[in-house]
């Protein structure tokens, strides 16, 4: 007998458009890149393939571990995942060549110089992002005393925005709860130093800090 899982109400979506080109006429493959595949297919064909040929590496893996458990070997025995694909196999010349062949009639010849441009560009935008993300905390940060805060407890009053203008500012990682922002901000002013300092020393050092 055959079960068939009906699908719920939630699960019965309209078809999404795979395709954003106004052109009604979906695109199609020439005869040339139709070839060019067939061609890649036929050198990568597996000759008398079967399933049995490879095995499970999860299993192979689980089966070792058991081994060696058994046996009371201090190594494990070293698994080969078969399902990974043939580097050396990929790398024959006659394979690289309907690799190479296929590549140019589908994507054309400019195509890794058109991606490394978008790349930088991306890259580039990334970049500006950051500066000015950088220029704004840099800003900010001058809008506070943070030698008072830190010596009066208040640094738990400011919001996580606020803090990040400190560690941004510094150069320190902006990741975190905010009780993990705080302690860094603090950790990097000196206030974990040594119970023996005394106050004002403290606050020297920590001016010197926020002046870096």
């Amino acid at each position: 007998m055959h079960m068939i899982y009906l699908p719920y109400s939630d699960d019965i979506r309209p078809v999404e458009e795979l395709h954003t080109d106004t052109n009604p006429m979906a695109p199609r493959a020439t005869e040339d890149q139709i070839q060019s595949a067939s061609s890649l297919v036929k050198r990568v064909d597996l000759k008398n393939f079967s399933v049995c040929q490879f095995a499970n590496p999860a299993l192979q893996r689980h089966y070792a571990v058991l081994q060696a458990l058994a046996l009371d070997e201090d190594d494990m025995p070293d698994t080969k995942d078969e399902t990974l694909p043939d580097e050396e196999g990929l790398a024959r010349p006659g394979i690289v060549k309907a690799l190479e062949e296929f590549k140019l009639s589908v994507y054309g010849e400019n195509f890794e110089e058109e991606n490394d441009l978008m790349n930088n560009e991306k890259t580039s935008e990334a970049s500006k992002k950051r500066k000015a993300i950088a220029e704004n905390a840099t800003k900010e940060y001058a809008n506070y005393d943070w030698l008072d805060l830190a010596d009066n407890g208040k640094l738990k009053e400011l919001t996580v925005v606020e803090l990040k203008y400190y560690l941004t500012r510094h150069n320190l990682p902006v990741t975190g709860k905010k009780e993990a922002l705080i302690s860094r901000i603090l950790t990097h002013m000196g206030n974990h130093e040594p119970f023996c300092l005394t106050k004002a020393s403290k606050r020297n050092n920590r001016v010197q800090m926020a002046a870096e």
